[in-house]
């Protein structure tokens, strides 16, 4: 079996108050992914954020790296810049990605 890595690509600006559901709903989607013998990382960019997003993602084990100019892309590019895996699902902040959905992804990418 190969081992795949599969990385997450958050980008997020002020998000402390919808960061620990996405967080969690993509630790429990990425079951997926850990039924297959693939793994997962999460790469959060803190966009420049002024609250607790950067310690949120911290705590949830999840890389952090930092863009400064407050733009999307420019964020959305660094987390995926500094994704290590073979492929990268971005999804924003304030998502919730279900199993379901991560098991379709999965079946897509084999």
């Amino acid at each position: 079996m190969q081992t795949v890595l599969i990385s997450i690509a958050i980008p997020a600006f002020n998000e402390e108050k919808l960061l620990p559901s996405t967080l969690a709903a993509v630790s429990e989607a990425g079951e997926a992914f850990t039924q297959l013998g693939w793994e997962m990382e999460v790469v959060v960019c803190d966009n420049n954020s002024t609250d607790s997003t950067a310690e949120i993602a911290e705590a949830a084990k999840a890389r952090v790296v930092f863009e400064k100019h407050n733009q999307i892309s420019l964020a959305r590019n660094a987390a995926g810049n500094a994704a290590k895996g073979e492929w990268i699902i971005f999804i924003d902040a304030d998502s919730k990605p279900n199993k379901a959905l991560f098991e379709a992804t999965a079946a897509a990418m084999d």
